[in-house]
């Protein structure tokens, strides 16, 4: 009987230390580049170059559950902006965006340092559509991919600092048009933006 108290003991904690809960939550101001450079629906000679630039900030939650592994929930606001144009003319289209994403993420533990990966979908929200192309509509919920990855460097048990990078990728192109009021082609791209972040977290309980 004493044997099989034990066992059950052992069986217990070995379970609990399994599911050991750990709870972390942070803050980062976000900085990259859309790596996709865009093109136009049709010939148009009157753009010679254009550039896409993201920065914003974002808030996330880690939940780990099992041996490292749990899930990462993240709020991102990004705002992002498209130049281009020529020596008559310059168009800047910005568009401000609201990324939420559930990640399958991985913890490894190392000393003070804690390394991050996961991977999973992105959610799209357009906030708005600002800047000089004035008929330019707000653009359709999206739903693409986003894979990521951190490094935290603990200066307590609880605070430490953590910097991060992502790499969003959309499913659909995105059409803006370059002129309002003529018959003009659209400018076409997709968000592939990798970007890097820096920021604070909170481990609450482990």
């Amino acid at each position: 009987m004493k044997k099989i108290i034990a066992m059950a003991v052992t069986a217990v904690l070995l379970v609990s230390a399994s599911f050991a809960l750990n709870l972390e939550v942070g803050a980062r101001g976000i900085l990259g580049r859309n790596l996709d450079r865009g093109s136009f629906t049709d010939d148009y000679q009157a753009a010679l170059s254009d550039k896409t630039f993201d920065f914003g900030f974002g808030a996330y939650a880690n939940l780990t559950l099992l041996g490292g592994l749990g899930v990462q929930a993240e709020a991102n606001y990004v705002k992002s902006s498209v130049n281009f144009g020529n020596s008559i003319q310059n168009v800047d289209y910005d568009m401000h965006i609201l990324d939420l994403s559930p990640m399958l993420w991985l913890n490894l533990d190392l000393w003070k340092f804690e390394f991050g990966f996961g991977a999973g979908p992105n959610f799209e929200i357009p906030l708005a559509s600002l800047g000089e192309v004035w008929n330019a509509k707000k653009e359709d919920f999206t739903v693409g991919l986003i894979a990521g990855v951190d490094v935290k460097f603990y200066f307590t048990k609880h605070l430490g600092v953590v910097a991060s990078g992502r790499f969003i990728c959309d499913f659909n192109k995105r059409d803006i048009p370059v002129m309002p009021g003529i018959n003009a082609p659209n400018f076409e791209f997709t968000r592939k933006t990798l970007y890097g972040g820096l920021g604070l977290e909170f481990k609450l309980f482990e």
